[in-house]
Parts: C-alpha cells; structure tokens; sequence
C-alpha cells in the first residue's frame, strides 16, 4: 500500500466517527419509541465525544509529539462475530440498538486492523493500533452492556 498520512488516516476515523454519529442521528429520528429515541441519541453524543478525541489527537501530532501507545489493550467478547445481518426500523428496541452499535464498532475495528497490516509506516501503524483499540474499547462497552441486557431479560 502507498504510504499513507497520518492526516489522512485521522480524516478517514473521522469520517468513520461522523457517519456513525450522523446514522444514529437519523435512527433517532424515525424511532418510535422514547427510550430508544433517547438511547440513540446518546449513542450520537458518543460518537461526537469520539470525533472531539480525534481532534485532540491531531493536536497532540501537529505539535510533533508522538502517537500516543495505547493505554491498555482491550479485547472484544466477540459477541459482534454473530449478529448477521442488522437493521434499525422505526419499531426497533434496545437490543436491536445495542446489535446495530456492536455492528457498527465491529465494523471500525475490523477496517482499522486490516489497514494496520497494509501499511509499512510505523508512525501510521501506531496510529492504527491506538484507533482500533479504541473501537475495541467501544465495542467491549457494548458487549457488556448487551450481556447486562440479556441477563436482565432472563431474570
């Protein structure tokens, strides 16, 4: 693969940030339920947070300072491998926010990875292992919370 920018590769997690804030965003919108309204809602809010993390990261870059390493690596429970196939409608509940969010987090996980291993720059093979920690970050939190979820359910 061409050597790639870390602006470049910080404008494409943004994009990949924005697109998931924008999605929940427009699921907000149809949803028919309120607490599932307001829980797509904060799942934008997060995805905003994520965007202003980015930020800050190409801050701390353009000062020359380094990439930092990943604070402590997190592993997914891989729940996200066995979703199949996922879609919102305007009837969707919590479960069905929470398999969309894993999905969506997977899916960012999944593209940081793959570009982590095309590239031979080492400053942006840093950047691509703390990005996709931090999806498996995300994704972990979502797992856990659709666990609580079902145990929940079957109590």
């Amino acid at each position: 693969m061409d050597d790639i920018s870390v602006k470049e590769i910080l404008d494409y997690a943004k994009i990949n940030e924005d697109n998931a804030r924008m999605f929940y965003l427009q699921a907000a919108e149809h949803a028919s339920l309120e607490n599932v309204r307001a829980f797509l809602l904060s799942l934008a809010k997060e995805e905003q947070r994520h965007l202003e993390k980015l930020t800050e990261l190409e801050r701390i870059i353009e000062r020359g300072e380094p990439i930092p390493a990943p604070s402590d690596l997190v592993k997914p429970l891989g729940y996200a491998e066995y979703l199949g196939e996922i879609k919102i409608d305007a009837d969707a509940n919590y479960q069905e926010i929470l398999r969309a969010a894993m999905a969506k987090e997977r899916e960012a996980l999944e593209s940081y990875k793959k570009y982590f291993n095309l590239v031979d720059n080492n400053k942006a093979k840093d950047l691509f292992l703390l990005l996709a920690n931090e999806e498996s970050r995300h994704l972990r939190h979502f797992e856990e919370r659709f666990d609580d979820f079902m145990r929940e359910i079957e109590e």
